[in-house]
């Protein structure tokens, strides 16, 4: 487990670096004497490129993890895996982005990453999932341009690689053991939440509820329009119930993770 928990332990050191909700979250369930365990983290990345499902699995397999279900969610055209390890309760979520599904513009842009990632391959050893940006910070005029498209691809072309969100895994709660107790917590602390679909996701139904934070805010220097505020990462709570046969249920709702999604909107009116 040495080489997992380095692994989580780098991804959270980058994450919260630019979320820095996160570390005042944790600080804030500590101090009501909580168990922290982490459900899922999740990634974004491109399909059919050298960034896609397929090449960033190979190290999630490495780690001991395997294939649990795979997801499509049609209106952001996207396709998502979920993988769960033996030995630890936090599974991996990655999802890709159907680029090639995009207008003729934001293919232009993508594509130009793509050609970056060609010219300037990974060193050898380093991590894929925690890799960052590899390729030119993009104008502020083409990150518009996708977020008028796609906020997942806006969001992307600036961060790339990295944990998109950390999840505390609620069933390990002592004193907030219900979901809908720690929202109420998270608001009465004075944290924005993501609404769409409702602050609380899905239902006992479907064995698996969520809510979620709305993303942090960072400054970054764009070449032609100088520092603009972005979305960054935000923070997500799970609550998972029991299947027929016992057991947690352990993947993902499709209609629940299309507005999980959402908490790295701009707040603007684009998707």
């Amino acid at each position: 487990m040495t080489a997992l928990n380095a692994f989580f332990d780098r991804l959270w050191q980058q994450y919260s670096a630019i979320s820095p909700q996160a570390q005042a979250i944790h600080r804030l369930f500590e101090s009501e004497g909580e168990v922290l365990i982490n459900d899922h983290i999740a990634f974004r990345t491109l399909a059919n490129c050298d960034i896609s499902i397929k090449h960033l699995e190979k190290e999630i397999f490495a780690l001991g993890y395997r294939h649990l279900d795979s997801y499509h969610f049609v209106e952001k055209k996207l396709d998502a895996c979920c993988y769960v390890h033996p030995e630890s309760p936090t599974k991996i979520f990655i999802s890709e982005l159907l680029w090639q599904e995009l207008s003729g513009r934001a293919q232009s842009i993508i594509e130009n990453i793509i050609n970056q990632l060609k010219s300037a391959p990974l060193a050898h050893g380093k991590s894929r999932l925690s890799c960052g940006r590899l390729w030119a910070l993009p104008s502020y005029a083409d990150y518009l341009s996708l977020l008028d498209e796609s906020e997942y691809a806006a969001w992307l072309s600036v961060w790339g690689i990295r944990a998109n969100h950390f999840t505390l895994f609620v069933n390990h709660f002592r004193k907030y053991q219900q979901l809908s107790q720690v929202v109420e917590l998270l608001q009465k602390n004075g944290y924005k939440l993501n609404a769409a679909g409702g602050l609380i996701k899905g239902t006992e139904g479907d064995l698996l509820i969520q809510a979620a934070t709305m993303a942090d805010k960072q400054f970054v220097d764009f070449k032609d329009a100088g520092r603009q505020q972005i979305s960054s990462c935000y923070y997500e709570f799970a609550q998972r119930f029991k299947q027929k046969d016992g057991q947690l249920f352990q993947g993902f709702v499709p209609d629940s993770a299309d507005k999980i999604f959402e908490s790295t909107n701009s707040g603007e009116s684009r998707d």
